[in-house]
């Protein structure tokens, strides 16, 4: 049975109730998602109970982006060109105070990881990178992810960890 559907950023789902302890990211979903989209600046997926399908449960973003190979572990930067090469960034991961403790980040996490993969069929990439905001790196790092040397809040899952 699905709890949850993840589609694109839908203007019909209410927004204006959504609060995830995360002030920032209650304030992005309401006010800045929908212009990042119309700028392409970042791609929104929201989470919306099977049952309830305008209440939003969980939201994450997805982007591309750089990264210095300077930046990276050695044992993946010595395989890399010298130059900043491509990753996917998973900007902001929110689940709402009502639906914490559920599951529901795994479920977007791994929503997000499925849709990356299926991009870098077409777009290359070395890895997934996300800032993780205050306790999030242990949820992150649970799946993989590992802190970039010397930015204990940001991460990298390689791709091989994802791609076929």
């Amino acid at each position: 049975m699905t709890l949850y559907g993840i589609r694109p950023f839908d203007k019909t789902v209410d927004k204006t109730l959504f609060s995830c302890g995360q002030p920032l990211l209650d304030v992005y979903i309401r006010q800045y998602a929908s212009q990042d989209i119309k700028r392409n600046v970042a791609r929104v997926f929201m989470a919306t109970p099977t049952h309830e399908a305008r209440q939003l449960a969980g939201y994450f973003t997805l982007s591309a982006g750089s990264v210095s190979c300077a930046d990276l572990p050695e044992s993946l930067a010595k395989t890399l060109p010298r130059y900043p090469v491509p990753v996917a960034i998973i900007g902001r991961l929110a689940v709402d105070i009502h639906f914490q403790g559920k599951g529901l980040g795994s479920i977007l996490l791994a929503d997000a990881c499925q849709r990356i993969a299926s991009a870098s069929a077409t777009l290359a990439m070395v890895g997934i990178i996300v800032d993780a905001k205050d306790n999030a790196a242990d949820f992150y790092q649970h799946f993989g992810f590992k802190p970039l040397p010397g930015q204990p809040s940001r991460l990298l899952l390689p791709a091989t960890a994802f791609c076929v």
